[in-house]
């Protein structure tokens, strides 16, 4: 007999036997004809008591696994979502394929934003801006097929357990007297400990990691156990990257998260040397699915991929930029300053000195509003809030003068 727990199930409206899809502005399954609404707990009690009617149940035929032929994605959806494209690569050519794996996730979180505010969103999201309007090629805007946006069910491990962490750190308080700084130098030793809860690393190969780690932090009060009825409507990536690969991801993030601990703890200007041993143990992961809207385009040979928190709306993407644009706003912002600088001081000597400094601020600017996807380097909105101290000794070592003139 079949283990009916790895069994899909199919939802169609007790009203009507119309197909449900699960409807994020309301939390509930949604009937496509008749506008019903029931809550995930309704339809599985119901589809539960009718174990015996065949013509409530869904067959394992009923949800497919479709394959990308391209990237090899494998993604799970009902046979009432359309699936014409792989939200991964924009390939149209998806067949379908046996699910591989029945492992079952532990948790997952609903989705709490639809297909429409998260179009509206990507829309907004390129034109927002004077720096965008003006560096992103108008090809791109043309080009970008929002409708084709998809709602997938991202997988991940969520890892919990706590960091122990022992360190000495040479710091210094930094005053001006005159002409010198007077740095006072003390030893100061620092032992504690600290407890993270369900820190998130996606487990899917063709999900970049950046880009996962920029749309976060997920509010994991929200997860729910694991259920079939939420999933109809939107399509869910099977995991293909082991829970022990993942760990070490996770470990990195709350390796930094300690370190920002214990820098609030040392009260003084510098911290001049650090040796710190910081331990990270795991003691407990959980296979989650957590909800994205995902959107791939193709543009002038490349990929860009855009994603959005399907739970919070925050929405995130590298953009692409016109070069001559970039560059020319850069050299032009130079010659600006150092013009300015001739016209005011007559020093030509100043002038380039502050127009390369001012052109590499708006370099970075520019950089970081078109480019802002980046790796998490901690895990603070999954920690405790203060590092709980066990040992914090202070030692004055020396005084050392700096001879550094004011102007």
């Amino acid at each position: 007999m079949a283990d009916k727990t790895n069994q899909a199930q199919a939802y169609n409206c007790i009203s009507c036997g119309a197909p449900l899809h699960f409807d994020p502005p309301t939390g509930k399954l949604k009937c496509d004809y008749c506008d019903s609404l029931y809550t995930p707990e309704e339809i599985e009690e119901h589809f539960k008591n009718k174990e015996s009617d065949t013509a409530a149940e869904r067959t394992d035929e009923e949800f497919k696994s479709y394959s990308c032929s391209s990237c090899g994605a494998e993604l799970l959806a009902d046979q009432n979502t359309a699936v014409m494209l792989c939200p991964y690569c924009g390939n149209n050519t998806i067949a379908t394929a046996q699910f591989a794996s029945n492992i079952r996730p532990d948790c997952l979180i609903p989705f709490a934003v639809e297909k429409k505010v998260a179009m509206e969103k990507y829309e907004k999201y390129y034109q927002d801006g004077l720096i965008k309007k003006f560096l992103l090629p108008k090809s791109f805007k043309t080009d970008s097929h929002i409708q084709d946006i998809q709602g997938v069910y991202i997988p991940f491990w969520l890892f919990s357990g706590k960091a122990e962490v022992e360190g000495t750190y040479e710091v210094s308080n930094d005053k001006h007297s005159g002409d010198y700084i007077i740095h006072e130098i003390y030893e100061a030793k620092r032992s504690g400990n600290i407890d993270f809860n369900d820190v998130p690393a996606d487990a899917s190969k063709r999900m970049p990691d950046d880009l996962m780690d920029s749309i976060e932090p997920y509010n994991l009060k929200d997860l729910k156990d694991f259920s079939m009825a939420y999933l109809p409507g939107f399509l869910a990536e099977r995991f293909d990257v082991d829970e022990e690969d993942d760990k070490e991801r996770a470990e990195e993030r709350v390796a930094g998260t300690v370190r920002s601990k214990v820098n609030e703890t040392l009260h003084y200007t510098t911290i001049r040397e650090r040796d710190e041993d910081i331990d990270v143990s795991i003691e407990k992961t959980k296979y989650a699915l957590l909800p994205a809207w995902v959107l791939t385009t193709k543009w002038n040979g490349l990929e860009w991929m855009f994603a959005m928190n399907a739970q919070t709306g925050k929405f995130t993407g590298n953009l692409p930029v016109n070069k001559g644009k970039f560059w020319g706003s850069i050299i032009g912002s130079f010659f600006i300053v150092l013009i300015l600088c001739l016209l005011l001081f007559g020093d030509a000597g100043t002038g380039v000195i502050a127009g390369v400094v001012i052109a590499a601020i708006f370099g970075i600017i520019m950089h970081s509003t078109m480019k802002p996807v980046a790796k998490a380097a901690n895990a603070n909105e999954y920690s405790t809030d203060k590092l709980n101290l066990t040992k914090e000794e202070d030692r004055f070592l020396r005084k050392e003068r700096e001879h550094k003139p004011k102007n």
